[in-house]
């Protein structure tokens, strides 16, 4: 786990691959049980007393008005996978993070497709659209009922999700993964308890990059209480203007706050140890991690309480996404993903069953993005375009609902050319009012669902 020798293409390749496999395998499973609010719950609307495999399943989407039941083929993901390829969509061949484009295309778009996603993650992809906004100047307040939350005090997991790319395209230098990663969350999520997290969980994926048969999940979590105690604010010189207005009105400055979360990461770690050492039960540890009740998405706790399970049992991935989706009241998906990751990132994509990798969407598509970023660590990045976007091919029309038909050949300004496989129509609460559902399979291998609500023409989508 040490072994700081360059690793090449053929061994990063399956655990690449794999990590991104089994990551989105945990995300579908967990989905299904993350707004499960009791084990009775979960008896009278799946009919089972707990999830070991894939089920179709709906939720209400939308809002009361404008909603509709929008309907998962077992293995479907959720918005952390979707954001995970966002994040590899915007590498580049250096395997620097192309900030720009993830702001001002990749995540304003991922609104048009989006499956999940907290208030805080969609509220960000809403305000970096605004023209003052960017990568490190997205600062802004939201509104949950009478209260208003500040981007300063969003410490959930929606910036660690998505974050893998960062490490998988630089798994020979950390430095670049880890300055990335805090580029990337600082997007939309302001609190040390987000950016931590997210720095944390990277770094126990650069380890598990380098798991040997000797290694052992104790010793995993001595270094990461090792490592976090040094863990930095980044000192260059984009990231000043950012803590300059981060400190603005503020009754503790970042540092402060910064250091304060860290000292918590650590005691986190110490926490996972013992319970490691005493062989506590994994609802027991997740308790004290604060899993469960209002802080059950803290980036830190849920990146913490993945690497737990990894660590607890670091060979057996199928039944520790399994234990993290029967955990309900947490937020099963995301821990579910996070201890995914790890375990395909230690053992590749045989770290779960043949059966579950058949299920996931876009697995295909998920192990050549898998593959493109072990190309792009190895310095030597193949051609693979996860977004090859529409140049050179000839479009009639902007796409409206009234266009939509099975089969129908479309092309994404990013995603490029696809096919529509799926088109269903229902009522909304509002009189008169429908929504058209059209699930897209695009050629470069990853499918989408996009909601028409009007017949209002897309800017995204068009006719070929």
């Amino acid at each position: 786990m040490q072994n700081q020798e360059k690793l090449s293409f053929e061994y990063l390749c399956p655990r690449n691959s794999g990590a991104l496999l089994a990551s989105a395998a945990g995300d579908a499973m967990g989905w299904m049980t993350e707004f499960i609010r009791s084990p009775e719950d979960l008896n009278r609307k799946m009919g089972v007393v707990s999830v070991t495999q894939y089920y179709p399943w709906s939720k209400q989407v939308g809002g009361r008005f404008q909603g509709y039941e929008d309907q998962m083929n077992p293995g479907d993901y959720s918005d952390d996978t979707q954001l995970t390829i966002s994040t590899a969509a915007c590498i580049k061949p250096d395997g620097k993070f192309d900030y720009n484009a993830f702001c001002n295309a990749e995540y304003p778009q991922w609104l048009e497709y989006a499956r999940g996603g907290g208030s805080t993650v969609k509220e960000a992809a809403v305000k970096i659209q605004r023209q003052s906004a960017s990568w490190n100047n997205n600062f802004f307040k939201r509104k949950v009922k009478d209260e208003s939350i500040d981007y300063r005090d969003g410490g959930a997991n929606g910036a660690a999700m998505r974050i893998s790319p960062h490490v998988f395209a630089n798994a020979n230098n950390w430095p670049q993964a880890e300055v990335d990663i805090w580029r990337n969350s600082i997007i939309s999520h302001g609190h040390p308890t987000a950016i931590i997290g997210s720095v944390l969980y990277g770094y126990g994926l650069y380890l598990a990059l380098r798991w040997s048969q000797d290694d052992t999940g104790v010793g995993l979590i001595e270094t990461l209480g090792k490592w976090v105690k040094d863990l930095e604010i980044p000192k260059l010189s984009d990231f000043r203007p950012w803590l300059s207005e981060w400190n603005k009105g503020r009754a503790e400055s970042f540092d402060t706050v910064f250091n304060a979360i860290k000292q918590e990461a650590v005691n986190y770690l110490r926490l996972v140890y013992k319970g490691l050492q005493n062989e506590e039960s994994p609802s027991e540890v997740m308790k004290q991690l604060g899993c469960f009740g209002a802080k059950k998405g803290s980036g830190l706790s849920t990146a913490i309480a993945g690497i737990y399970l990894f660590a607890r049992q670091p060979k057996l991935t199928q039944e520790n996404i399994i234990i993290a989706t029967n955990m309900i009241g947490t937020d099963t998906d995301s821990i579910a993903a996070f201890t995914g990751g790890l375990g395909g990132a230690a053992f590749g994509k045989e770290a779960i069953p043949s059966s579950w990798q058949e299920q996931v969407q876009d697995a295909q598509f998920l192990l050549n993005v898998g593959e493109y970023l072990a190309s792009v660590a190895a310095g030597a990045p193949k051609t693979f375009k996860i977004r090859p976007g529409m140049a050179g091919i000839k479009w009639k029309q902007k796409l409206s609902r009234l266009d939509v038909k099975d089969n129908l050949t479309v092309v994404h300004n990013r995603f490029g050319l696809g096919k529509v496989i799926k088109v269903s129509q229902q009522s909304l609460l509002t009189k008169d009012k429908t929504v058209t559902i059209i699930t897209i399979k695009f050629d470069v291998g990853q499918s989408c669902t996009f909601a028409f609500r009007s017949d209002a023409k897309s800017d995204t989508l068009f006719l070929v």
